[in-house]
């Protein structure tokens, strides 16, 4: 078996790349960092006070500004969106400054999604964009606007193609991933499961291994924005947004070393600050499910703490429409852990079968932080082999040398349960063993029919389980990223409440709403960066030339 490293296993999860409530809820109060549950982020623009929330305060105007500098757009966060906004822009001609609060740009996980890339086109490849719209519309069952989707399905090939000719430049190769976000023959499935086949682009440097390659595009493109004439100013908080008499974005109000300082915009200002992830106030308000997950693998520490959505906020900016769309992800370090290629017999606390068990993560992980007592376990027998190998037929190959001796030694180590009988199962896992038994006979009773009329799971994922040693895991939960930003329209502008856009004002990556609802669409692997770089350059883009976009040419 290819050994799978934990730093190799987190690169693939970390983007296989989601907003809450729609309105204030009532008896909201402060979270408390759970420090089992790995949430020790921060809440530092959002921690509430005796007054409420830092998003509920009204705007106090900043007046002690030690200096000021003028551009033509001004960008707040360098991440994969800011620093596409950056590039573009400056690349368009615009004089651009990029602010960003941490030291370094940032980015995490590997994937960006595109549908028709040159990449693909070589590899015979071909895409129905307007299933691929679909079924990301239909993954947030209606609540998204879907022309903002549809705008990106429809210029993603444009942007990467834009970036996959720019890489060599910078020493960087692109390559689709086919491996650890691939399922390869997904796509055949019905719609309910269906993925489409390498849609993930990554960036890599062949001189060094990268756990999490994003790293290599976010560098560039900042660098790129650099040799365009745009400025860049690290370790320097946005914290207000300034408007003129009109009510329009003319600016923002940051902070570094040596004080207050205004940068005006001419143009606009693009907010590029990330989502929620590391806000546990905003978690709390508006994605409570996610504070039942185990870990939140975040970083760097102190981003996606929802800047963005307060400075907004502060000026009259609705959240999003949406309910959010939590990346979560059932991150096992074997390859036997169950949820992220291999689907098993999952119980509940109670030793219950309750959910679908076809290994697509906010199926999984929704229904287990759900679960009786939030506790879950997979289940599975001695021919796991032949089972792994029916499941995934293609990936599967990688993973069968040493497979029995990997899985032992989750054993030995305490991550898999064992026992020989599925009575002394449920007493090591503490589940009542009668109900165990009850729901391992009606699932092989299925199994055998080839038909699971309680949940659907198609025949080539139901492995039943017969013959012992029979085995157990936990299923976990861990959040990887809370998309949710500020309601927009479909040029990315950002509007108030009765939908009217405050101008100069955009909205980009995880600070842009509207895009994502209630559970993350990995029907298209690497959609969070790839939506992130495409509006990116699309905002950039236009505002440097005055244009807009035109999303409802695709209606008509």
């Amino acid at each position: 078996m290819t050994d799978i490293s934990r730093r190799s296993f987190l690169g693939g999860a970390g983007l296989a790349g989601a907003g809450l409530l729609v309105g204030a809820l009532a008896g909201c109060s402060p979270s408390q960092p759970s420090a089992d549950k790995g949430a020790g982020t921060t809440a530092d623009a959002a921690t509430a006070s005796a007054g409420g929330y830092a998003w509920e305060q009204p705007l106090v105007p900043i007046t002690d500004i030690v200096s000021e500098e003028s551009y033509d757009i001004v960008v707040v966060g360098a991440g994969v969106a800011g620093c596409a906004a950056a590039q573009s822009a400056a690349e368009a001609g615009a004089s651009v400054c990029l602010v960003e609060k941490s030291d370094i740009v940032t980015g995490h996980g590997q994937d960006n999604a595109a549908l028709g890339s040159k990449l693909q086109k070589e590899k015979g490849y071909t895409y129905d964009k307007d299933e691929a719209a679909r079924l990301v519309y239909d993954w947030g069952q209606s609540q998204a606007n879907w022309y903002l989707i549809k705008t990106f399905v429809e210029n993603s090939a444009a942007v990467m193609d834009h970036y996959i000719d720019m890489a060599p430049k910078y020493g960087l190769e692109v390559v689709l991933n086919d491996k650890m976000t691939a399922r390869s023959d997904w796509y055949e499935l019905e719609e309910r499961f269906r993925q489409l086949r390498y849609t993930a682009h990554n960036f890599i440097n062949p001189n060094q291994e990268e756990a999490f390659p994003e790293i290599n595009l976010v560098k560039m493109l900042q660098e790129d924005a650099t040799a365009n004439g745009a400025v860049t100013h690290f370790k320097t908080k946005a914290e207000q947004l300034v408007q003129d008499d009109s009510g329009r974005v003319v600016g923002v109000i940051v902070s570094d070393g040596d004080g207050y300082k205004k940068l005006n915009a001419s143009k606009g200002v693009v907010l590029a600050t990330g989502g929620i992830s590391c806000n546990p106030d905003m978690i709390h308000c508006w994605c409570p499910l996610v504070e039942k997950a185990d870990n939140i693998q975040y970083f760097p520490q102190g981003g996606a703490s929802g800047d963005g959505i307060i400075m907004g906020m502060q000026i009259g900016a609705a959240r999003s429409r949406c309910y959010p769309a939590p990346l979560v992800h059932p991150v096992q370090l074997s390859i036997m852990g169950p949820g992220f290629d291999t689907s098993w017999l999952f119980v509940n606390n109670d030793g219950m079968r309750f959910m679908c068990e076809v290994a697509y993560e906010p199926t999984v992980t929704n229904a287990r932080m759900n679960s009786v007592k939030d506790v879950t376990w997979a289940i599975w027998d001695s021919h796991y082999p032949e089972h792994v190998q029916r499941q995934e037929p293609v990936k599967s190959q990688a993973w069968m040398d040493g497979l029995e001796e990997s899985v032992e030694a989750a054993v030995a180590n305490e991550e898999f349960v064992k026992a020989e009988t599925l009575d002394e199962l449920a007493k090591i896992i503490g589940v009542p063993a009668d109900n165990l038994k009850a729901s391992v006979a009606r699932y092989n009773r299925m199994c055998d029919a080839g038909v699971d009329t309680d949940f659907g799971v198609p025949a080539r994922f139901l492995s039943s389980v017969v013959d012992g040693p029979f085995y157990a895991c936990k299923v976990n939960a861990w959040t990887l990223a809370v998309p949710y930003g500020l309601h927009v329209d479909t040029e990315s502008r950002v509007c108030t409440d009765d939908d009217e856009p405050i101008e100069g004002l955009y909205a980009v990556g995880n600070a842009q709403g509207d895009f994502f609802a209630n559970s993350y669409p990995v029907a298209v692997p690497g959609i969070s960066h790839g939506r992130a770089l495409v509006f990116g350059r699309l905002v950039g883009q236009n505002l440097a030339k005055g244009t807009t976009i035109d999303a409802y040419q695709y209606g008509k």
